[in-house]
């Protein structure tokens, strides 16, 4: 009789998905385990890769000069329907014609923001190291998850990626952007090793499923993003009264811890 928590096949392969049977040791429930150590590391390297983005756009837009007190917007911001800045308020026809403008290129000169420009050209640049850097790793880690196994893996990339991550709170030119950019588009590579495990853990019957499952939810972590590390870290920050160039770079630690617990929690429960 299996000492399994769950119904298994002759290669001991889960025949089952009970999301919520999550109990157990590791060697009475490692189907399980394996299931939610792959979707949620997966979720938080997501969550970790895609963190510059909505970061930048909140400084941006709430961007105040120190020394004068203008702000980037004119008019004021635009906002969604939760509150998070979208542009800035466009000026009126008459406010237009004396000479009233929609932004305040004087209050960001070094980094206008806009096409054509250095500063566009550098975080788009940095855009395609995350995404180029993620296509390699990918590639080759099939050949690690075959010689270490996902466990060992997984929890060194999301280490690896934790580093680079942290290291983002300290970006102050170009050069570092797309090198650090570069680094956390490894964690992107989590993608592999989520498929690999819950395929090497599960059997037929269930793996389009519990595949499915890991990999939705483990994307949404590019979605979540957008509401955590603005209104759950950036805002509040600002909020208290921490100048929005500190806040966004503490906001980047956040994540970068969450990627060691996980590594640490793979580590010691699957």
């Amino acid at each position: 009789m299996s000492d399994f928590k769950l119904a298994v096949d002759e290669n001991n392969k889960a025949t089952e998905l009970p999301l919520l049977r999550v109990c157990g040791t590791v060697q009475q429930n490692p189907h399980m385990h394996a299931f939610w150590a792959s979707t949620i590391s997966f979720f938080l390297a997501f969550l970790g890769w895609f963190a510059l983005a909505p970061l930048s756009l909140e400084a941006y837009l709430k961007f105040t000069n120190l020394k004068t007190g203008l702000t980037y917007c004119t008019k004021g911001q635009e906002k969604d329907g939760d509150g998070n800045p979208t542009d800035c308020v466009s000026p009126t026809v008459a406010e237009l014609a004396t000479g009233v403008t929609k932004y305040r290129p004087e209050v960001l000169v070094k980094c206008i923001c806009t096409p054509g420009t250095e500063c566009n050209s550098m975080i788009a640049g940095a855009g395609v190291a995350a995404v180029a850097s993620t296509i390699f790793v990918r590639i080759a880690l099939g050949t690690l998850l075959e010689r270490f196994g996902p466990v060992n893996v997984q929890s060194g990339l999301l280490t690896f990626g934790a580093i680079w991550v942290a290291a983002a709170a300290g970006i102050s030119a170009p050069w570092n952007c797309t090198l650090i950019r570069f680094f956390i588009g490894c964690a992107g590579a989590t993608f592999v090793a989520n498929q690999f495990w819950c395929s090497l853990m599960l059997a037929p019957n269930v793996i389009g499923t519990a595949n499915a499952t890991a990999a939705g939810w483990g994307n949404l972590g590019g979605g979540v993003t957008q509401i955590f590390m603005t209104s759950v870290l950036f805002n509040p920050m600002v909020e208290s009264g921490i100048v929005p160039d500190t806040a966004w770079r503490v906001a980047m630690i956040v994540p970068a811890v969450m990627f060691l617990i996980c590594a640490a929690c793979i580590k010691l429960l699957c």
